[in-house]
């Protein structure tokens, strides 16, 4: 058989969005987000300790706050804190936006249209926006993931391909999920669970 008559097990078709850009730099964000969250929650209560000495020797000495040193530090590593926040949350839009400019400026286009054929031996990406063919054997895959709409697959070049869930042909997910289970048996995988 030729090559070009092979006939693929899995295909997906991706046309990129807003939503989804937003969703792929969430799930890209998920683990930064969670270290400043726990670490501003420790920060939170040595806080509150800090304030309540501050507290208890303004009360037994008289000292205002703003004598003290040790309240500046606090009130700017508070702010700091609520900028790590505030930034946390809006960079994921930040990076949509801008990956929105890149596709504007390279392609004419905000919106990129992929294909994606799962064979037995490898994986061909078609990206019909600028052309481009890439095909990828399974061992290069280093890690997939899942979120809500998305699968995520990691390249060992840190290159991340997102599957539309709602792009495959007859949308077998469980099927796909066991089909990468058994193709990648040394990436890392986090699937969601069955709802």
């Amino acid at each position: 058989m030729e090559e070009n008559e092979r006939k693929p097990i899995f295909t997906n078709t991706l046309q990129t969005s807003h939503e989804l850009y937003l969703e792929l730099f969430r799930a890209m964000r998920k683990k930064v987000n969670m270290m400043i969250c726990v670490m501003g929650a420790c920060f939170l209560v040595y806080l509150c300790y800090q304030l309540t000495q501050l507290i208890r020797e303004a009360v037994f000495y008289g000292e205002s706050f703003a004598s003290n040193g040790a309240f500046w530090l606090l009130l700017g590593c508070a702010v700091l804190w609520v900028i790590l926040i505030v930034r946390a949350l809006l960079t994921p839009k930040r990076a949509v936006k801008r990956q929105m400019r890149m596709n504007q400026e390279s392609y004419g286009t905000e919106q990129m249209a992929v294909e994606m054929a799962f064979f037995d031996d490898a994986m061909e990406l078609h990206n019909r926006t600028s052309k481009n063919e890439t095909r990828f054997v399974y061992t290069a895959f280093k890690r997939t993931a899942e979120t809500e709409n998305l699968f995520l697959i990691w390249t060992a070049q840190n290159q991340i391909i997102a599957l539309n869930k709602l792009g495959f042909e007859g949308t077998d997910i469980p099927g796909f999920r066991t089909f990468m289970d058994e193709k990648c048996p040394n990436a890392k995988r986090k699937w969601r669970k069955a709802a």
